[in-house]
């Protein structure tokens, strides 16, 4: 095996840069993330794409041979392709929008966990007439299938030219045990039933083991592309009502938020530390606060799913001790339903200013799409040690991330906001807020949580 060559004293360098370049050092030494993977022939973690979007090889060796210390790292190293209904990484289209959601999620989330640990990329559906959710979910699950609805899911086989001419898989794919998917629907573009039946299956994967996480938003309170809702539940851009999304407003996913870093602890100087290689712990605290650069967290709560009982006292305390200063109420023309709704995200992680490599260029992304497999390599690497030591892997995680022998196991964060509609949205205070939930990881105390369940 042969590895590409690494600068450490330039990967040491990139610390001094955190608050404008998050590179992955800067994410180790934020969260202390510091781990060598043991059991990785027994764990597994995936990512979810859905075709027309793919990786570039190429950009995955240009990232992982400038911002990875890891030489296992090779050219070529690439994931583990899993198509389910036609899906393929296609190569015909190359661009930002084709390209840099697939590289993004890859590139990070492949170095968190290490060249060890193998990633399946799970890439779903054909060019022509693209996937749902549910078409995932069908291939992991054989009982779910049967139920799509073609006003949301592709149908197949498709009869377009140059479609998917196979059937549809059904139960064809193994769940990993951590599964990430930086994509998401407004509620309102769905109907209940349809996503009560998905959110009832994210409970199934959760009993099995299985712990599904997904991006909050990038729009703050209001839904994908600033959408917000009128007085009758109709989405508009001059609407005032929040618009939530799903899947984070299931109460059986993980909802991950974004922080940004606004500075950093002093490091000394690279030729004073041509020694270390590993990052600083995180005790050492850069400041975070929610992102509040290009993207706003998004956050707030559902209009369809009643609050889970896993999370009913930390947000019942927000609500009594801060719903009233953002000055909304529950009178007719209220912006958010504060009737006791399942409130989101549950956790976050930085989505600022990530170095991505697409098509040969390097350039700055922003959103939960940065942090939501940041988070599950985290929780891949948890589940890492807990099988080496005879245990199962963590599956569902919120009802831990909420418990009290959780608190410090969480950075609090409590600068910030995701405005949206027209208003300033919610604001990061103490405790659980619908801007970041629960708080960004400290790797080491999470850690230790989970090997003493």
């Amino acid at each position: 095996m042969v590895g590409v060559g690494r600068n450490i004293t330039q990967i040491l360098k990139q610390l001094d840069d955190c608050t404008t370049h998050t590179t992955p050092v800067c994410l180790r030494s934020l969260y202390g993330i510091i781990y060598e993977p043991a059991a990785v022939e027994k764990n597994s973690y995936g990512i979810v794409e859905y075709t027309p979007q793919a990786f570039v090889q190429s950009d995955l060796d240009d990232f992982f041979g400038n911002f990875s210390a890891d030489e296992g790292f090779y050219r070529g190293l690439s994931p583990i392709v899993v198509g389910i209904d036609g899906g393929f990484v296609q190569t015909n289209s190359r661009s930002f929008n084709y390209n840099g959601e697939s590289n993004l999620d890859l590139q990070y989330g492949m170095e968190i966990v290490s060249s060890k640990q193998p990633v399946t990329l799970y890439q779903v559906g054909d060019l022509q007439i693209g996937a749902s959710f549910n078409n995932f979910l069908d291939a992991l699950d054989a009982s779910f299938c049967g139920g799509d609805d073609p006003n949301y899911d592709a149908i197949y086989p498709d009869s377009n030219t140059g479609g998917y001419t196979g059937p549809p898989d059904c139960g064809t794919s193994k769940p990993a045990n951590v599964i990430s998917t930086s994509y998401g629907y407004n509620e309102a573009e769905l109907s209940a039933k349809y996503m009560e039946r998905q959110c009832l299956e994210y409970a199934k994967l959760g009993l099995m083991g299985v712990t599904v996480l997904y991006s909050s938003g990038d729009s703050g309170v209001a839904g994908n592309d600033n959408l917000c809702l009128d007085d009758h539940g109709y989405e508009t851009y001059r609407g005032k009502r929040f618009n939530p999304s799903f899947p984070s407003s299931c109460p059986w996913v993980t909802s991950v938020g974004a922080t940004m870093v606004t500075s950093h602890p002093p490091y000394p100087n690279s030729q004073e530390s041509s020694n270390a290689t590993t990052p600083s712990p995180d005790n050492a605290r850069y400041v975070e606060q929610a992102c509040e650069k290009v993207i706003y967290s998004g956050g707030g709560f559902s209009n369809v799913f009643p609050m889970p009982s896993y999370q009913s006292t930390l947000v019942n305390d927000y609500l009594k001790t801060y719903s009233s200063s953002v000055q909304y109420g529950s009178a007719p023309g209220y912006r958010w339903n504060n009737t006791g709704t399942r409130a989101y995200p549950d956790i976050s992680a930085n989505g600022a200013n990530y170095v991505v490599a697409v098509n040969g260029q390097f350039s700055l992304v922003y959103g939960t799409s940065a942090s939501a497999p940041v988070v599950g390599g985290i929780f891949t690497l948890i589940n890492d040690a807990r099988i080496a030591n005879g245990k199962t892997p963590v599956g569902f995680v919120n009802p831990s991330l909420y418990h009290s022998s959780f608190k410090n196991a969480l950075h609090d964060i409590t600068v910030g906001g995701n405005p949206g509609c027209g208003t300033g949205g919610f604001r990061a205070v103490p405790g659980w807020d619908p801007v970041t939930g629960m708080g960004t990881p400290s790797f080491a105390a999470m850690m230790d949580r989970w090997a003493n369940m």
